[in-house]
């Protein structure tokens, strides 16, 4: 009888505590088409199900990494004294992760935010696949 009152005692702390949770832990990628073709991923990372941290991509048909090619100096937008591509999707990163992925405090507009100062880039198709990634963890 000791031993079943014990395991009770233990569920129910482990219940009041979460222990046991079976909250996610791990990682979730949301893919929506790219604008400009190819694939635009977002790669969001949980911790006990919230999430922690956001790695944004596009990734064309070809298989190479839009970022990668930014921050190698191959792709271009042509955009002087603007950011470089890559340099725009991290301030965006930074500002999901910042705003606890509150997807609405961008405040998009025609595919734009005027909340990240120097993110010029459209970035509805970044925030519908973090949304994507948000929703598989659910």
């Amino acid at each position: 009888m000791k031993k079943k009152v014990i395991a009770v005692v233990l569920l129910a702390a482990m219940a009041l505590t979460g222990c046991g949770s079976k909250a996610f832990t791990g990682e979730k990628v949301g893919e929506v088409p790219g604008g400009f073709g190819g694939t635009t991923k977002a790669t969001v990372k949980f911790e006990e199900g919230k999430p922690v941290s956001v790695e944004l991509d596009n990734v064309e048909d070809n298989g190479s990494s839009k970022a990668e090619a930014s921050e190698a100096g191959t792709y271009d937008m042509n955009n002087a004294p603007g950011k470089k591509w890559h340099e725009q999707i991290n301030l965006l990163e930074e500002a999901i992760v910042s705003n606890e992925f509150d997807l609405s405090k961008l405040n998009v507009t025609d595919g734009k935010t005027d909340a990240v100062s120097g993110v010029t880039i459209s970035v509805q198709e970044f925030v519908d696949a973090v949304q994507n990634a948000l929703e598989q963890a659910k």
